[in-house]
């Protein structure tokens, strides 16, 4: 239906009131019209553009989640291949010592402060051999507190997706050059520095135990010594990413970081 070239309309009060009359062009009507389907328009587009926006966001969000958890992933595999190529030199370097307590086959000399200048020498029976295997491979698992304090941080798995970090041992407070002691009897295989740990101590122990003694001031072993349980082998102090000095102590069970509560009783005793 064509719209009229001019609309009339009348407004009648019920009163005594003169009647109003308002005229209204084609143009008008064209015009109105118009802006009205327009801002129609805007407001479709306005929802879409949320509407899509918000789906962008939600997935940059996934994607930032995926990336975080692909990082740590990656660094963990970094962390677990160097983990296996020191145990494999040390499952390679226990080889040789069993195989020289057994009479296998013939051993280069040691150092003074190896594990076969422990030894001695080469077993003069089979019983003796497997004595001395046994007490190498068979030593218990770490169980002693390395340090007197008070324990300020537990461990925790952490969740990676939700943006918790794991912390992989137990800090516990003590003063500056307090003696750090070893968890149990073992031999250790590194010690160094590191961004977090700053200076740190690593014992290997029977059955695949590792402990892992960092934030120390100074090291008081070296490289391939034997320590016995409740020896000192460092000081606590607050080297690497430590906001005051404390001891962080770590078990790891076959290069896998476990809760030190498992294997301590107790609390740490008190200074």
């Amino acid at each position: 239906m064509a719209i009229p070239a001019r609309t009339r309309i009348i407004l009648i009060p019920d009163d005594d009131r003169s009647t109003r009359e308002y005229a209204i062009t084609r143009a008008m009507i064209v015009t109105l019209v118009t802006l009205l389907v327009m801002l129609l328009l805007l407001m479709a587009l306005l929802m879409v553009s949320f509407a899509v926006r918000t789906s962008e966001r939600a997935h940059i969000i996934d994607l930032e989640k995926r990336l975080a958890e692909s990082e740590y992933r990656a660094a963990r595999v970094e962390e677990l291949s160097g983990e296996l190529k020191q145990e494999l030199v040390i499952m390679q370097s226990m080889q040789a010592r069993l195989l020289f307590m057994l009479g296998v086959e013939e051993s280069t000399p040691a150092a003074a402060d190896s594990l076969l200048a422990w030894l001695e020498k080469k077993p003069d029976s089979a019983a003796e051999a497997i004595r001395r295997a046994a007490s190498i491979s068979l030593s218990p698992a770490p169980g002693r507190w390395p340090a007197a304090g008070m324990v300020t941080r537990e461990f925790t798995r952490g969740n990676v997706t939700n943006g918790k970090r794991p912390h992989e041992g137990i800090d516990i407070a003590a003063a500056e050059d307090d003696p750090v002691l070893a968890a149990g009897a073992g031999i250790v295989v590194r010690t160094g520095q590191a961004e977090f740990l700053g200076n740190f101590v690593e014992i290997q122990h029977g059955l695949g135990y590792l402990t892992v003694y960092g934030h120390c001031s100074r090291v008081a072993v070296s490289q391939g010594d034997k320590v016995d349980e409740g020896q000192v082998i460092a000081y606590v102090g607050q080297t690497g990413e430590a906001s005051a000095p404390h001891l962080h102590f770590e078990i790891r069970q076959q290069g896998e970081a476990v809760d030190p509560r498992e294997f301590l009783t107790g609390n740490p005793p008190t200074r």
